[in-house]
């Protein structure tokens, strides 16, 4: 990650390289590149467009512009190459489907950020290019943020480890090297570690009283939390996930918007009615599921969220899944009712996809990134949404979801 004024951070990716599909466990080679600021997009992006950029770069006369945001996934984590990518398919699949208008998409998302650092980027990197749609797919960092990664509610991912730096922490985080610096002065000169560091390697700085270092922490990464933290902070992240979504539609108050909720590739046992719910035929009820979700929070708001070892990884994020749809579709609602002047909506992705593993798994390389197969259908999903918006026709759910049954059943 690479420290960033106003967005926090980015990610610098190399062109090229792997990426691994946890399902098969296996590394898929990608040929993808990726912008000055890391974005999975074509052009060098700029904090202040001149004349020139905005006529290259701006929505051109002819043409429909979409704005596409999110985190790893619309990023296109497990995409083969730049065609592959979750934007390039969507502006093949709308340019296929169109019936001659031109769409063009553009890519502003990260990996690791949360919804209000997508807010923040496209207000910078969108706002002066003038676009038709800004089409948001995310929800699954705002989950796991708070709890399971230790930053806390409405804080960026390693929130924590960035505070420890700022107070004086090593940044070391191997039990190993705690164990070495004890031993070997050359170690304590080259890792910055003193002989008295805990016996994980970190040392917490004296005025970090609410930081805490979780040497339980199978990913070290995340072994820097905040302390005292508990699940009901995901309640407090529900809210600010919807702030953010909210000042999208406020900034962009003449663009279409379609906001949506990105699919998991496990059953939500925070609510297991909740695939049923959002489903191409609503099965269940809406109201169950949110019971569900209050019985969940009752049950478990004071457990700590450290350490991450007892922590109940697919109940937690699909708590958080679950009650940020069903709160997002309302808000969609209200907006689209008090706002006629364009098109406001929301569409929820999961049900987009088969739920039977032997078929949902071939669209995913891990709990949410996508195959190639994943990315373009989820794109086509998103494409055949825009277009029925902007010819004023419903989408046909139901048969998008029977054919993606028959592309799972045909691929190998």
């Amino acid at each position: 990650m690479s420290l960033q004024p106003y967005w926090i951070f980015s990610q610098r990716w190399a062109d090229g390289g792997f990426w691994h599909d946890k399902i098969r466990e296996k590394d898929i080679p990608t040929t993808m590149h990726f912008n000055n600021w890391g974005f999975a997009q074509d052009f060098d992006y700029e904090l202040v467009p001149d004349a020139d950029y905005l006529r290259r770069y701006g929505k051109h006369p002819g043409e429909r512009l979409v704005v596409l945001t999110g985190a790893s996934v619309v990023l296109s984590v497990g995409a083969t190459s730049d065609e592959n990518t979750i934007s390039a398919q969507l502006q093949r699949h709308l340019n296929e489907k169109s019936g001659g208008v031109r769409y063009r998409v553009i890519n502003i998302a990260m990996g690791s950020w949360l919804a209000y650092q997508e807010f923040v980027a496209i207000s910078l990197f969108a706002m002066p290019l003038n676009p038709d749609w800004i089409v948001t797919f995310d929800g699954i960092n705002d989950a796991s943020a708070p709890c399971l990664f230790g930053s806390g509610a409405v804080n960026p991912m390693e929130w924590p480890k960035l505070l420890y730096l700022t107070y004086g922490g090593t940044g070391i985080s191997s039990p190993l090297l705690g164990t070495l610096a004890r031993h070997s002065a050359l170690v304590r000169l080259m890792s910055g570690l003193r002989p008295d560091e805990a016996a994980g390697g970190l040392r917490k700085p004296a005025d970090a009283d609410h930081l805490m270092v979780d040497n339980t922490e199978t990913d070290w990464q995340f072994s820097v939390r905040l302390d005292n933290v508990t699940t009901g902070v995901e309640d407090k992240q529900v809210s600010f996930y919807l702030n953010a979504e909210r000042d999208i539609l406020s900034l962009f108050n003449r663009a279409n918007i379609m906001l949506t909720t990105q699919p998991l590739y496990d059953d939500n046992p925070a609510a297991p009615s909740y695939r049923a719910a959002v489903g191409p035929t609503g099965g269940a009820d809406p109201a169950a599921v949110e019971l569900e979700l209050d019985k969940y929070m009752e049950a478990h708001k004071n457990d700590p969220c450290a350490p991450r070892a007892k922590l109940d990884d697919a109940r937690l994020r699909g708590y958080f899944m679950a009650r940020s749809a069903t709160r997002l579709a309302a808000l969609v609602d209200a907006a689209q009712q008090a706002d006629r002047t364009r098109r406001i909506i929301y569409r929820n992705a999961e049900g987009a996809l088969p739920y039977e593993d032997k078929l949902r798994r071939k669209f995913f390389v891990d709990y949410v990134h996508f195959t190639d197969l994943g990315h373009s259908r989820v794109a086509e999903f998103l494409a055949e949404n825009i277009i029925a918006s902007d010819r004023g026709v419903p989408f046909d759910f139901a048969s998008f979801a029977r054919h993606s049954q028959e592309i799972a059943a045909a691929a190998p």
